[in-house]
């Protein structure tokens, strides 16, 4: 058979529709394996221009997000999300008193051991890590697509502070 003016043997002519689908088979695979290959931030800091710059300077640590994000849809004891993402107890422990410190955790002690979870500011965060900080290529483009569409939804959140009494200075009039 001729093709373009070139001999083609019938057995690749045969073949074709089958080597065809061999081919798209292996493209679809490269492109899923792409999309679903994990995002590395280990070395990178985002600014976080949603977050207060304590928040966002707190959140700049990559144990840290991995500890808001393990939070994200239930309770843990310190133990369970130290295996979790693969740190010790002690460290872990550690960044969640920061956390805790800046109001993105709250813990319950119960029999021997805390329970920590989100807080509403937690909640408001783990929104900003998941823009800032995608964990796969898809979410990564997701992402960009909504910041393109302006359907981009994170507002920055005014945390409000508790008015300070001071009960030194007394008015005696």
């Amino acid at each position: 058979m001729q093709i373009f003016g070139l001999n083609i043997p019938q057995i690749l002519v045969t073949l074709m529709p089958f080597i065809i689908v061999i081919l798209s088979v292996v493209l679809l695979i490269l492109i899923i394996s792409i999309f679903r290959k994990k995002r590395d931030y280990s070395k990178k800091i985002i600014e976080m221009k949603h977050a207060p710059l304590d928040i966002s300077n707190l959140l700049k640590d990559g144990v840290k997000r991995q500890i808001m994000r393990t939070l994200k849809h239930e309770k843990k004891y310190v133990s369970a999300i130290a295996k979790e993402i693969f740190e010790n107890a002690p460290r872990t422990t550690y960044h969640l008193k920061q956390l805790e410190k800046h109001g993105l955790v709250k813990s319950f002690r119960l029999a021997r051991e805390n329970y920590f979870f989100l807080t509403k500011k937690g909640l408001w965060c783990i929104d900003v890590i998941d823009y800032y900080y995608p964990k796969t290529n898809i979410q990564f483009l997701i992402n960009k697509f909504k910041k393109l569409l302006g359907k981009f939804k994170i507002k920055r959140f005014v945390f409000k502070e508790k008015p300070k009494t001071n009960n030194s200075i007394k008015d005696f009039s």
